[in-house]
Order: C-alpha cells, then structure tokens, then sequence
C-alpha cells in the first residue's frame, strides 16, 4: 500500500498553499471586476447628460411643455424639475373645500387632464398630503386630514387612467412643515412628485 514520506507531504503542502492563492486572486479580480461595472454605469450616464442624448427613454411621456402646462393649471406655489423628475407643491384651497379632503371642480378636471397625459407613460407619481399644527374642527388628527386628502388626489389620478401600481400615497400630518411658523397656512399643501424612468 501506499505509505506517506516526506516528499508527499511537501506536494500536498505546496498544493494546498498554491489553491489558497488562486481562490485570493480570484476573490479580488471579481471584486474588481463588480467595481469596474458600477464605473463603467456611472460613466455611461454621466456621458450620456454631457453629450445630450439618454438611454432609451419611453416614448409615451409626456413632454415637458405639455407637462407644465397642465401643472400650471393647478396655480402650484412651487414648481421644481429636473431631467427626470416633477415636484409640485400645491396650496389646500387650489385643491380642497375649506376644511374637507372634498376636491374642488376647477382642481378635478386639472388632475384628470394630468392622468390623461401621464397614463400612457411609466412614470411614478407619489402624493404626500401634508397639514399645518392646528386642530381640525371635526375631531380627526392633521396626520388623518393629510392622508385623506393624499388619497383623494390620487383617486381622481387613478379614475382618470392612471394605473395604481404607479401611485404612491403618503401622508404626513404637520411633521414637514415648510414655513418657519407650524401653525401658518403654507403648510397646509398636498405635493405631487412625478419621477420619470430614465
């Protein structure tokens, strides 16, 4: 039979200590590699902002003109964009009947021609209601008041076309306030942020 001598041991040591350097090589040329893939996506995009053209966008949004024009509709006290994104943030009173989640007619027709130009996209719409401080006359909390109105935009959102799995709904009571003063109208507003796939 066969017995171990001295030679093979030093064979089996060596193997063992030349299998343990090929694994650490490994483990750092895939570390590396991963690495070198997440650069190389951020370069891609990077160039792509720089010389003007965009991956594959989804030829059915909307284009910005028409997008801000129906936005406009809504009298935001703030409008911000960017190449992928909509944030507008809109007053209760343009939206709602004093004190209620009821939306106003002027405001319903300008959310449902809103649906009608993002329905056919991809686009994610995200609407966070928000109240000031002050207690409400009929006994529900300002974080109860925010999301019924949230709710209520997104509703009308949705019963005009758009798909619910694109809506997101969120509700924060008087916790974000974006005047100095918690109790001041300004932060009585419902936001509706749109977030394009690109």
């Amino acid at each position: 039979m066969f017995e171990p001598n001295e030679t093979t041991d030093r064979y089996v040591v060596s193997y063992a200590d030349m299998v343990t350097l090929l694994v650490g090589v490994f483990v750092v040329l895939s570390t590396t590699f991963r690495a070198d893939a997440d650069r190389y996506r951020q370069l891609a995009r990077a160039a792509s902002h720089v010389f003007g053209s965009t991956p594959a966008a989804d030829s059915s949004a909307p284009t910005g003109a028409a997008l801000e024009t129906i936005l406009a509709r809504l009298s935001p006290t703030d409008l911000e964009h960017d190449n992928t994104t909509y944030r507008c943030i809109l007053a209760d009173e343009v939206l709602f009947e004093s004190g209620s989640s009821h939306i106003s007619d002027p405001a319903r027709r300008a959310l449902v021609e809103l649906a009608q130009v993002l329905q056919n996209g991809s686009a994610t719409i995200t609407v966070d209601g928000h109240s000031d401080n002050r207690p409400t006359t009929d006994g529900r909390t300002n974080l109860a008041l925010s999301v019924e109105r949230a709710l209520s935009v997104a509703t009308v959102l949705a019963q005009a076309g758009i798909s619910e799995h694109r809506l997101v709904i969120r509700g924060f009571g008087s916790s974000k306030p974006i005047a100095p003063d918690p109790a001041s109208a300004s932060n009585r507003r419902v936001e509706i942020l749109i977030a394009f796939d690109h």
